[in-house]
């Protein structure tokens, strides 16, 4: 192993709580109501530029009326996050490990700039990672592997070589179709609904260690 890459959302900080109400109040904002279900359908795991359109189904959108208003609703979630921002557990220790071990860190999330520069520099992790990816560096967003194939591009290595850690289902199958080996977080999903798709989960970074994530990368 040679690289470990992750996700941002409901892996380096969980976000999705956060999420939720900002979108909530975003549709309440403009007008309609978001129940679970809607949630569940329409919002969970999907790109914005989808959740917009859902949102304002029947109005024709420019894309850069897309792009503003996916912003405002980012900007509503960083206002919402920011007093309880804060990392997953273990998270910082098992970043120094890794670094310690002479890896590769990066981070590919399908989240825009803005929020990804809030996380690392609000959680000062920024200098643990040899690259940051976020969604205006791809043309196809998760479930496509573009993202992670990108990112082991810039780090250099093979997808033989990295592990990948993920936790929404859409993530899980970006990682996954990009050839690497994948680690479930169980923020988003339960242990068992991850299970049959990845090679490990964890609930957090407090028993994760350089040993048992090495110990899934074939011919290590």
């Amino acid at each position: 192993m040679k690289a470990v890459i992750f996700d941002m959302d409901g892996v380096l900080v969980d976000t999705n709580p956060h999420h939720r109400t900002a979108w909530r109040e975003y549709y309440q904002r403009n007008g309609k109501f978001l129940s679970d279900a809607d949630f569940v359908q329409h919002v969970s795991g999907k790109h914005n530029a989808d959740i917009v359109a859902h949102l304002f189904a029947g109005q024709t959108l420019t894309p850069e009326e897309v792009h503003r208003l996916s912003h405002e609703k980012e900007a509503l979630f960083r206002e919402i996050y920011q007093p309880d921002i804060t990392p997953v557990a273990g998270l910082i220790p098992f970043l120094e490990a890794l670094r310690e071990a002479g890896l590769k860190l990066a981070v590919a999330t399908s989240a825009p700039a803005e929020n990804l520069d809030f996380v690392m520099d609000t959680l000062d992790i920024r200098s643990y990672f040899d690259a940051l990816l976020n969604e205006s560096m791809v043309r196809h967003p998760k479930p496509d592997p573009e993202i992670y194939e990108k990112a082991m591009e810039m780090l250099g290595v093979e997808p033989a070589d990295c592990v990948i850690f993920e936790d929404s289902m859409t993530g899980i199958q970006a990682a996954k179709a990009s050839g690497a080996t994948v680690v479930g977080m169980a923020t988003t999903q339960t242990p068992d609904e991850l299970y049959s798709f990845v090679d490990d989960v964890a609930p957090d970074f407090t028993d994760i260690t350089l040993d048992r994530i090495q110990g899934l990368v074939k011919d290590f």
